[in-house]
C-alpha cells in the first residue's frame, strides 16, 4: 500500500513540475523594446510606437524579430466617428511604419497583418 502512495505522489509531483516548466516559457517578454505599447495576438507580439514622424509597428515571436517583408498590413484608426485606413510600409527588419500619421489621444488603433506565404491573418488592438 505504501508503494502505491509513494508512486502516486511521485507521479503527481513530476506532472506538476512539468506544467510549471512549460508555462514559465510559454511566451517571450511583454516588455516594450522601443518605448511603445505591446499586445500579444496568438504567438505574435506587436509593439506600436507613436512618434514625431508617424506610427511604427514592430513584430516579434518568442523575443525573436519576425521578418516584416513576409507580411502585408494596414493600420485602422478610429477616433470618435472618424475611421481611417493606412497601408503599413516595411521600414526595417521587423518594422512597419505609417509616415505622417498622428492618431488623436484615446484613438483606437487596429494593426492588421497578413502573412504573404500562408494567408494567415493576425490582429492587435491598441488605445493610444
Amino acid at each position: 500500500m505504501n508503494r502505491l502512495k509513494i508512486a502516486a505522489l511521485t507521479a503527481a509531483a513530476l506532472c506538476g513540475a512539468g506544467l510549471l516548466a512549460t508555462t514559465s516559457f510559454a511566451h517571450g517578454s511583454m516588455k516594450p523594446m522601443h518605448g511603445g505599447k505591446v499586445q500579444m495576438s496568438g504567438e505574435t507580439l506587436f509593439e506600436i510606437v507613436k512618434g514625431p514622424k508617424g506610427v511604427d509597428v514592430y513584430i516579434s515571436e518568442e523575443d525573436e524579430p519576425l521578418p516584416a517583408k513576409d507580411f502585408t498590413g494596414k493600420l485602422i484608426v478610429t477616433a470618435g466617428t472618424q475611421k481611417t485606413t493606412s497601408p503599413l510600409a516595411v521600414t526595417g527588419a521587423n518594422k512597419f511604419s505609417v509616415a505622417g500619421l498622428k492618431p488623436a489621444a484615446g484613438a483606437k488603433v487596429v494593426v492588421s497583418l497578413v502573412e504573404t506565404a500562408s494567408g494567415t491573418k493576425t490582429f492587435a488592438t491598441f488605445t493610444l
